[in-house]
């Protein structure tokens, strides 16, 4: 392969990376609005607008768990327990070394709802 034909096939190989990672923008503005919905405790929306977004379902998987996460909140806040532990399985396939953070780990709700996710990939 002559030197030119090598850096631009590499050169399209990592644009194809780059692309395959950055949401489009119609998935960015789906994640917006459910971040939005979340922060002004409309649990159900956040919850509808993830299960019917064409966009979110096809985003790279940082927007998607971003997404399912908050969906999961949403859930376990709204007192949908097992679906609250459904959809954090659904991020551990999607992202198997996923972990909340700290602060949310210890949570009531979802803390625990997350635990029993993780302890059900592991069997």
């Amino acid at each position: 392969m002559k030197q030119p034909v090598r850096i631009t096939l590499i050169s399209s190989l990592a644009l194809l990376a780059a692309c395959a990672s950055t949401p489009s923008p119609q998935a960015a503005d789906a994640l917006q609005q459910v971040r939005d919905e979340y922060a002004a405790s409309r649990f159900g929306t956040v919850i509808r607008t993830v299960a019917t977004s064409d966009a979110l379902a096809t985003a790279p998987t940082p927007t998607r768990v971003e997404a399912l996460k908050l969906q999961a909140f949403s859930y376990c806040v709204t007192n949908y327990r097992q679906l609250c532990e459904d959809t954090f399985v659904r991020i551990l396939q999607l992202q198997p070394s996923f972990q909340l953070a700290p602060n949310e780990i210890g949570h009531p709700q979802w803390g625990p709802a997350f635990q029993s996710a993780q302890a059900s990939q592991a069997r």
